[in-house]
């Protein structure tokens, strides 16, 4: 009986943790990116250019201001976000994990 019990215990903890591991792979949304973190590392301050960055990460919500200054916006589920600051000729000037 104990060995029974102790089956379906492991055999529903497998499914548990298989449920999560398939919650995690779901496709990206529009502006979305697995790791904050990792993201902020294909890219670099004062080189990475507009196209360097959505090559890497691919399309962000921008925010324009009439400065010429944009600035880009990637959400890690469920709450960090990568905000990127970009001068007026193109070049990532500035990020930010908040």
């Amino acid at each position: 009986m104990r060995l029974l019990l102790a089956t379906f215990l492991l055999v529903g903890g497998c499914a548990v943790l298989n449920q999560k591991t398939v919650k995690e792979e779901r496709p990206l949304g529009p502006a979305e990116i697995r790791s904050a973190q990792a993201a902020a590392g294909a890219i670099a301050v004062g080189k990475s250019t507009k196209a360097d960055v959505r090559k890497a990460l691919g399309e962000a919500v921008v925010v324009d201001f009439n400065t010429g200054y944009e600035v880009w916006i990637y959400r890690e589920r469920p709450s960090k976000e990568l905000v990127l600051l970009f001068d007026p000729s193109g070049t990532l000037t500035k990020t930010r994990i908040r």
